[in-house]
């Protein structure tokens, strides 16, 4: 894999947009309408941008797969930081679903870990074309061997219990769950130590 570099946008927001269509969690934020897929691509635009500014986007070297992981404690907020936040209200949300969104993904972000330094695993996703290919486990030994060599644990969210029971099956253990007041989104929070051996 690949550090990927401003060039890259493009290619990295499709395959976020691909890989996120029906997602639980971006579809419980993102209002369901004609300009749906233009949101998503801010979205992901956006995704792309702060990643970026943390050194932690990679690619396949084929270009069909993208994670987005960083060191989780080390985040500060900058006014890039911010006004990007600001854009994307602005392009995505009317003020009353941007309340709602605030709501929410401030609950999923207390629900994470504290008070411990980690990798988090923001984003991870293959093209359509690639779903099935060798690609996924690529990213996966790139990103474990990441965890390895900085000693620093794996964290990540997912709205998807599929996908949870995947990642247990590469060492990932649920630390915590959130559910929505609604019921209709629930997210599984899950780690991983650095020195698992699969």
């Amino acid at each position: 894999m690949r550090k990927a570099d401003l060039s890259d946008k493009d290619k990295v927001v499709k395959i976020i947009c691909e890989s996120f269509d029906t997602n639980p969690h971006v579809n419980y934020i993102l209002k369901n309408d004609a300009k749906r897929a233009q949101r998503l691509a801010y979205l992901s635009e956006y995704a792309f941008y702060y990643g970026m500014r943390r050194n932690g986007v990679f690619l396949t070297e084929d270009g069909q797969g993208v994670s987005i992981i960083f060191a989780y404690h080390k985040v500060k907020m900058g006014l890039k930081d911010y006004w990007g936040q600001w854009k994307l209200i602005l392009k995505c949300f009317t003020l009353f679903r941007a309340l709602k969104v605030y709501r929410v993904e401030k609950q999923i972000k207390n629900h994470r870990a504290s008070n411990v330094e980690f990798l988090y695993l923001w984003f991870f996703g293959v093209t359509n074309e690639t779903l099935g290919t060798s690609n996924g486990r690529d990213m996966m030994k790139f990103i474990f061997d990441m965890s390895q060599q900085q000693k620093l644990p794996m964290y990540l969210e997912t709205s998807l219990k599929r996908n949870s029971i995947i990642y247990k099956r590469y060492g990932f253990e649920e630390y915590n769950l959130y559910q929505t007041e609604d019921q209709l989104l629930t997210m599984h929070y899950l780690k991983r130590p650095y020195d698992h051996q699969l």
